[in-house]
């Protein structure tokens, strides 16, 4: 069930575990483990865990390599990392089928598999713990500085799951911020968190003014309105349907 996933997910477990929303971060029975000090290594590691299928060897190539000498080469010497990491006795985590790769990841936890599926399953089943428990799970940006230099494939892919995991943050901290306790404390810090992701989301203004306003802040909610009218303006975006809340 999906709820079962994201709460145990959220919480130390035996076994691998990948996190991808964030820094990159693998650990085994709750202890973290040297990742390669190579990015392309860690790249690939990342793009195979996320992939729900073997990958060709001739793309993996493409993706990661800004025409090298031997491109499949680097691609050995990666996987030899990514093997010496991530497999176990009796358990071989990255296989090679003919021309195509993938990560054997049975009995293995990556918080964005947990992620998508609730997200597919609806945010909005979820009750407060549900989504305190998966909210917890996203540490900063998705591959936070993973960003690899003259290969503009990953940098495609990268910035384009960066936007999918940004807007999905942003719809978890809309539902969150709207089952906690109106203008409670908890509630303004996921207001706070939305308007970090998303800082022209006048939902995002609306709710934080009218979270202010219940707990009588008024002068706070003032503020709020003024510098929002200033970026709103610096975007040459209209900002006075907040005026008027």
């Amino acid at each position: 069930r999906v709820e079962q996933r994201v709460a145990h997910d959220a919480d130390p477990a035996p076994g691998l575990r990948v996190r991808l929303l964030g820094p990159l971060v693998i650990e085994r029975n709750g202890q973290p483990l040297p990742v390669p000090s190579s990015r392309k290594a860690r790249g690939l590691l990342a793009y195979l865990a996320l992939s729900s299928h073997a990958v060709a060897r001739s793309h993996l190539c493409e993706l990661l390599w800004d025409l090298p000498n031997d491109p499949r080469g680097e691609l050995r010497w990666c996987l030899s990392k990514l093997r010496a990491l991530l497999d176990e006795p009796g358990r071989a985590r990255v296989l090679a089928e003919g021309e195509t790769l993938r990560l054997n990841l049975e009995g293995a936890h990556v918080d964005a598999h947990a992620w998508q599926a609730a997200v597919h399953a609806g945010l909005g089943s979820f009750d407060t713990d549900r989504l305190r428990a998966l909210s917890s799970l996203a540490r900063g940006e998705f591959l936070e500085g993973l960003e690899i230099e003259r290969s503009a494939p990953w940098s495609g892919w990268l910035l384009a799951q960066r936007r999918h995991w940004r807007a999905t943050r942003v719809a978890l901290l809309e539902h969150l911020a709207g089952a906690l306790e109106p203008g409670g404390d908890e509630a303004l810090a996921a207001l706070e968190a939305w308007l970090a992701l998303a800082p022209f989301d006048r939902r995002a203004h609306e709710s934080m003014l009218d979270a202010l306003a219940r707990r009588g802040r008024l002068h706070e909610g003032d503020a709020h309105l003024a510098v929002a009218a200033r970026a709103f303006e610096a975007q040459a975006q209209d900002w006075t349907p907040l005026g008027r809340l």
